[in-house]
């Protein structure tokens, strides 16, 4: 499985969790069939491990002045459909940010292109066009493979799903569900990320 990270730092040999090196960070997350909300809760729970403080938030349910500024860094995680991430993701980072970009900030984009043969380019290239749309400019991204649910779509979905994937490259013969996730790479994003944001933290 591929995973494309940009921005990751150069290690700054901090040990995570030691005293003064707490840092608050908030997790939202836009999902569509599930992968991306199981992504961002596995996100929140290595972050805790860490020592930090994580709030998570659906941003289906998100509420308008949800006191932002009170926290250190921010990830934001959400999934491609149709060639779009989540209005509700698209809308929260419009709106605010130049809050973002002020801050230790990280994208999590999630699709399939993200592991398709030659599908980096359009993976990157939802990246490109939301950051466009959005203003906000993040620390780090990564483009993460998202999962098949063959078993939560309808005919139609998946013969437009098998279509798509095989014309690709991918591996969509037979319909059973499948998760390409690359759970090793996200660690070391989170990590890569988390040190940037203490090291920013203890500069201020």
């Amino acid at each position: 499985m591929r995973a494309s990270i940009v921005g990751l730092p150069v290690s700054l040999g901090k040990k995570f969790g030691a005293a003064g090196d707490v840092v608050n960070v908030l997790i939202i997350y836009g999902t569509t069939e599930g992968q991306t909300r199981k992504i961002a809760e596995w996100t929140a729970r290595h972050v805790r491990e860490s020592g930090h403080v994580v709030e998570l938030r659906d941003s289906a349910v998100l509420a308008s002045g949800s006191g932002l500024e009170t926290f250190d860094a921010f990830i934001i995680a959400a999934s491609v459909h149709q060639a779009c991430h989540q209005d509700t993701i698209t809308n929260f980072a419009t709106a605010h940010h130049k809050l973002l970009n002020t801050k230790p900030s990280a994208f999590i984009s999630v699709s399939l292109s993200a592991v398709l043969e030659e599908g980096g380019r359009e993976a990157q290239k939802y990246v490109d066009g939301f950051v466009s749309v959005t203003g906000w400019l993040p620390s780090m991204t990564l483009l993460l493979g998202g999962a098949l649910r063959f078993t939560e779509y309808d005919y139609f979905q998946e013969q437009i799903v098998k279509f798509v994937v095989m014309k690709r490259g991918g591996a969509a013969r037979t319909a059973r569900d499948r998760e390409f996730t690359d759970w090793n790479a996200l660690a070391g994003f989170v990590d890569g990320f988390v040190e940037t944001a203490v090291y920013r933290d203890e500069r201020e």
